[in-house]
């Protein structure tokens, strides 16, 4: 099995208050294992994040590994949660924050090629 470890996916990615698609396993690879993964609040306010892990269909709550989490103003959060995760080809990786201007993201994870 080919794999590429430690690519970052997502990076100085912003969240807003509606859940958006931050990373989408492309066709060609068979999935991605996440390896790191902070959540960055660089507003003045304590704010939240919730995050979804689709590996098929239509998101919703039942695809949360993360749900308001709260990040204390000019801190972070490590998720977690969200590392030894897997998705498989088409997964996708969604995100939203509490607030707008408040929660930054980066991703790191294990590509896995064949």
């Amino acid at each position: 099995m080919a794999t590429t470890p430690l690519q970052p996916i997502v990076f100085a990615g912003n969240l807003t208050t509606a859940f958006q698609d931050l990373y989408i396993v492309p066709a060609g690879k068979v999935g991605i294992g996440i390896d790191a993964a902070v959540f960055n609040n660089y507003s003045t306010s304590t704010a939240n994040y919730t995050v979804r892990l689709i590996q098929a269909g239509v998101s919703g709550v039942l695809n949360e590994i993360i749900t308001e989490k709260n990040i204390r103003a000019k801190s972070n959060d490590l998720a977690p949660a969200m590392i030894g995760q897997a998705l498989v080809t088409g997964g996708i990786i969604q995100a939203k924050a509490s607030a707008n201007g408040a929660i930054n993201v980066n991703i790191t994870a294990t590509i896995i090629d064949s």
